[in-house]
């Protein structure tokens, strides 16, 4: 090959080279395909919170973990704080319910979610996802959020009553709601029971005597018992049950039944309940298990076949409903992520396990609920409610 030919090539590529660099640098970047959708990783917002925000964990270790959840989808349930809906975009911030941190949340919604972002209530618990976007100490950003569910929303609200510490049983029209032991009838300020419209939600009545113990329910009457105690002196007491049926409607009483008077040896009894209770037992304890024997039974016998008696009911901790494939049960051992107070309410799916969402009833909880005909009932220290399930 002649020198000049050689030298054409060399200039040749040279120039094709060239030509192949400028193009590089001033042609745009590939934009990645959008339709491909962003992994989805399966952990709760309560998780993953604990787990970002371990103490233990230094600045790189917490880098390199949030390096490895970066650009993921995820589907959270968490407490609305607040709402900002601008032209574009809206934000809202979420506390997480179930970390005593209170881990905030900070969701961008694009402008196809404003009418779902106008439903939210300061409050509620909303089922959403986003793409996990960036952390500051204490709050997680995620962007490209959508709304799943919306938060329960009330047939009725009525927080005119008072429901410290009270329990619900639903008859056919009435709900009614009242202290199920002598301690909580006697603690409380307004320990009265009361009973309410089960459609509107409307004040029916408040019982006349406080200390008194919601017993059962039926068609026709609400029964409550009082109880009247003596000291024995020597470690016992003489308890003095009375029973009594209410017309539901007007809370007018229908007949009273004064019970024999039951004496109790105290030391005796807590012995007795250790081993049923697997506790010390209380005073409390004694005074229910043995007159609710002597109460029911006298109450058995003058009702009606439809009797409900909320002393069978389970604690608040382990109750659940059953309606249409899923479960409702309240959060008791989770809420607040240190195991006390009830103040979350779980839907789950029957079937595969999954929550299907979750709805808290202010700071302080449930006290209990019922669901009966569809229609999910509540009682919290804020007031009672109905919500259509």
């Amino acid at each position: 090959m002649s020198k000049k030919k050689l030298a054409g090539i060399i200039v040749a590529c040279t120039i094709a080279i060239s030509a192949a660099i400028v193009v590089a640098i001033h042609s745009p970047l590939t934009k990645p395909d959008e339709t491909v959708k962003p992994e989805y990783v399966a952990v709760s917002a309560y998780g993953f919170a604990a787990e970002l925000f371990d103490p233990q964990l230094t600045a790189l270790q917490r880098e390199s973990l949030w390096g490895t959840y970066e650009g993921k989808q995820v589907r959270w349930i968490n407490e609305l704080e607040a709402v900002a809906a601008g032209e574009e975009q809206g934000v809202a911030w979420f506390r997480n319910p179930l970390d005593w941190k209170r881990t905030r949340v900070e969701a961008t919604f694009d402008e196809s979610q404003r009418a779902d972002l106008a439903e939210l209530r300061e409050g509620g618990l909303v089922i959403y996802t986003g793409i996990l976007a960036g952390f500051e100490e204490a709050e997680i950003r995620l962007r490209d959020c959508t709304i799943v569910s919306l938060a329960l929303a009330p047939l009725w609200w009525n927080n005119e009553i008072d429901t410290s510490n009270k329990r619900i049983l639903v008859g056919d029209e009435v709900l009614c709601l009242g202290p199920s032991t002598y301690k909580d009838a006697t603690e409380y300020d307004l320990p009265k029971t009361t009973a309410m419209n089960r459609q509107t939600g409307e004040l029916l009545w408040e019982g006349k005597e406080a200390k008194t113990i919601l017993m059962g329910i039926d068609s026709h009457y609400i029964y409550t018992c009082w109880l009247t105690m003596n000291s024995l002196g020597i470690g016992g007491v003489l308890v003095h049950p009375t029973v009594e049926a209410v017309d539901k409607v007007s809370g007018q009483i229908v007949w009273t039944s004064s019970l024999p008077v039951i004496p109790l040896s105290l030391p005796w009894c807590r012995e007795y309940l250790r081993e049923i209770l697997g506790r010390e037992a209380t005073l409390d304890d004694c005074l229910g298990f043995w007159t609710v024997v002597f109460v029911i039974d006298e109450i058995t016998n003058k009702a009606e076949s439809s009797l409900i008696l909320l002393p069978y009911r389970l604690p608040l901790s382990e109750l659940a409903f059953s309606y249409e494939g899923v479960i409702y049960r309240s959060a008791c051992a989770i809420y607040g992520g240190v195991g006390r107070g009830c103040a979350a309410l779980q839907a789950i799916d029957q079937e595969t396990g999954r929550v299907l969402w979750m709805t808290t009833f202010q700071e302080k909880g449930m006290n209990d609920f019922s669901v009966v005909d569809g229609i999910l009932y509540v009682s919290t220290d804020r007031g009672v409610g109905a919500f259509k399930l």
